[in-house]
C-alpha cells in the first residue's frame, strides 16, 4: 500500500490537515446554493458538513486476479463532502445505464446462459482496468456529466456578462461543475498517521467513484465498440474495472487490447484468457463446454450496485 501512495502523480504527503479549512468553504457554498435556489432546504441539511474528518486509506486485495493486486480504497464516511457527494449520486445516477454494466450477478449469469451462440466457436476473455480510479480524467468526466444535463457550453461563460446575467442553464451547469469539483478533486486521507492528498482521479471509497468511472468507461465503450466488434467481439460485460467478453475463436486478443488501449494512455487494459474453457469472473467460474456455458461458485456477494 505504501509503494501505491508514494506514487507521485497520483498522490502527495500533507504536512498540515486542510479539513477544517474545506469544511467551512463547502458549508459557506452551500449556504449561498441554497439561498439562491439551486438546493432545497432539505438537501442543504442533508449535506451540510459538520465535525468532519480526513478519510482513512486501506487496501483491498483482487483475489479472483493473477497475482491478486491490490486495490487502494479510501473510506469517505465523515469526511467533509460525503454527503455532498451521496446527493450527487443521487441525483446523477440516470446518466450511468448502459447495457454493458454487470447490475447484479445473478442477473448476468441468466443473460449469459441465454446467449444464442455456438460454444464450440468462442473464447472468453478477461479485460481488467490498471488502477482505474486514480487514472480516470476527472476534467473530462465532469464535461461529460454536464454536458449531459445542460447541453453544450453557452456563450454565457466566455461572454464577458456577469455570472447574475448568464442563462439560467450556464448558471446550474456552473454551480454543479463547483460541486463536482470539490466532491472528487484533491482528496485527503489518513494512512498509518499520514496525511495524503489524491491529485489524480477519483478515490475508490467516494459515492461518486463507481459512477464517475462508470461514465467515462461507457464512453470509452461507446467510441471502441465499432471497431471492437469488427476484430472479434460478440459480448461484452463490465462490473466497474472487470470486462467479460465473447470473442471468435480466431480473434487476435491482443489486436483488441492495443484497441482498447490506444483510447486513453491513462487508461490501461491488461487481458486475461480462458484456461482450460473455463475463466475467472467476479465470484464465479465461467466454463465454456460443447453445448452449454456453466457456471460455479454464484453466491450472494458479487455484483450489488447502490
Amino acid at each position: 500500500m505504501e509503494q501505491i501512495l508514494n506514487e507521485p502523480k497520483t498522490f502527495k504527503q500533507l504536512v498540515e490537515d486542510p479539513t477544517i479549512q474545506k469544511e467551512d468553504k463547502l458549508q459557506r457554498k452551500l449556504l449561498q446554493l441554497k439561498n439562491i435556489g439551486f438546493l432545497t432546504d432539505s438537501e442543504y441539511k442533508f449535506t451540510r458538513p459538520v465535525g468532519s474528518q480526513p478519510g482513512k486509506a486501506y487496501g483491498l486485495l483482487k483475489i479472483h486476479k493473477d497475482g491478486v493486486p491490490l486495490r487502494p480504497v479510501i473510506s469517505a464516511c465523515g469526511t467533509f463532502n460525503y454527503k455532498l457527494s451521496k446527493l450527487l449520486v443521487n441525483k446523477l445516477k440516470h446518466l450511468r445505464a448502459s447495457p454493458t454494466i454487470v447490475i447484479d450477478t445473478f442477473k448476468f449469469v441468466k443473460e449469459l446462459q441465454n446467449i444464442k451462440l455456438n460454444t464450440t466457436n468462442i473464447k472468453m476473455v478477461s479485460f481488467d482496468i490498471v488502477s482505474l480510479f486514480t487514472r480516470v480524467p476527472l476534467a473530462c468526466i465532469i464535461d461529460l456529466i454536464l454536458d449531459k444535463m445542460y447541453g453544450p457550453t453557452h456563450t454565457c461563460s466566455f461572454s464577458g456578462l456577469k455570472r447574475a446575467d448568464w442563462c439560467s442553464k450556464c448558471q446550474h451547469r456552473y454551480e454543479l461543475k463547483w460541486l463536482l469539483d470539490i466532491s472528487t478533486k484533491d482528496s485527503h486521507f489518513i494512512f498509518y498517521e499520514k496525511l495524503y492528498c489524491q491529485t489524480e482521479g477519483i478515490a475508490m471509497g467516494s459515492p461518486l467513484g463507481p459512477l464517475l468511472a462508470d461514465i467515462y468507461i461507457n464512453y470509452l465503450e461507446s467510441k471502441l465498440k465499432r471497431r471492437l466488434e469488427e476484430n472479434g467481439m460478440l459480448y461484452w460485460k463490465r462490473f466497474v474495472d472487470d470486462c467479460f467478453v465473447l470473442v471468435n475463436e480466431n480473434t487476435d486478443i491482443n489486436k483488441l487490447l492495443d484497441i482498447l488501449n490506444s483510447f486513453d494512455v491513462d487508461i490501461q487494459f491488461t487481458v486475461e484468457t480462458e484456461k482450460n474453457n473455463s475463466i475467472s469472473f467476479l465470484d464465479i467460474l465461467i466454463t465454456r463446454t460443447n453445448i452449454d456455458v456453466n457456471i460455479t461458485g454464484l453466491n450472494t456477494r458479487g455484483g450489488g450496485r447502490s
